[in-house]
């Protein structure tokens, strides 16, 4: 009986300690983790609300090559008159 309390004392005085300080340890670079999976989230979810834009460049692109060719027009008349 006597060893028996021998190896409670044991467990609770050095092999508890010792694994929470390693679980201390393990648990530092876990929540760095964490932190930067959020940040790389936030990237994610701005990168995306920007690519919504996108959706504006083929309407924007079809207007400038009408205005170019109304330009180029605009500057044939105006080498006819001059």
């Amino acid at each position: 009986m006597t060893l028996w309390w021998i190896g409670n004392l044991l467990l609770a005085l050095v092999v508890i300690p010792f694994v929470l300080v390693l679980l201390n340890h393990l648990m530092k670079p876990i929540n760095q983790i964490g932190r930067e999976a959020d940040a790389i989230l936030a990237g994610g979810v701005t990168i995306a609300s920007q690519l919504d834009l996108l959706a504006g460049l083929v309407p924007t692109k079809e207007g400038v090559t009408k205005i170019r060719a109304g330009v180029l027009a605009y500057g044939a008349a105006l080498d006819k008159i001059l």
